[in-house]
């Protein structure tokens, strides 16, 4: 199995999930009061999306330490929320959409996006943690 088909089967539904989601409640009365919860989803679903991406492309990258593994999926997480505010800041002057409503929203959404990230990196840390003091099977009588 190729590794991009690996990483679609096992952490695409993620992101895909989110902008389903992103999509269904765009044009209702939820969307302003969802913004956040949106916001934070992606930011979750992006940094799952890139841990796997990571393991799936293992044989491309190599082996990264613990540290850059957690950086470059925060990193990255970040970088996508980014420009998911430059595609709403486009689509408000090009297409007249006022997705935008000021920079204090701006920088929740991002804040959101940050936080989502962190959540899923704390979580995956905390899984990690488990599994290492959960006894070897094998070795065990």
């Amino acid at each position: 199995m190729t590794p991009l088909f690996r990483l679609l089967l096992r952490a695409s539904w993620a992101p895909l999930l989110v902008l389903v989601f992103h999509r269904a409640v765009f044009n209702t009365p939820w969307r302003q009061p969802l913004d956040f919860v949106m916001h934070y989803s992606g930011g979750v679903a992006i940094a799952f999306f890139a841990w796997h991406a990571l393991d799936c492309f293992a044989s491309w990258f190599g082996t990264l330490t613990a540290f850059a593994r957690y950086l470059f999926t925060f990193t990255l997480a970040c970088t996508v929320g980014l420009f998911w505010e430059f595609a709403e800041l486009y689509s408000d002057i090009v297409y007249g959409s006022h997705i935008q409503h000021s920079i204090h929203e701006t920088m929740r959404d991002l804040i959101a996006d940050a936080t989502g990230a962190l959540t899923t990196l704390a979580l995956v840390f905390l899984v990690r943690c488990v599994i290492r003091k959960i006894p070897d099977s094998e070795g065990s009588n």
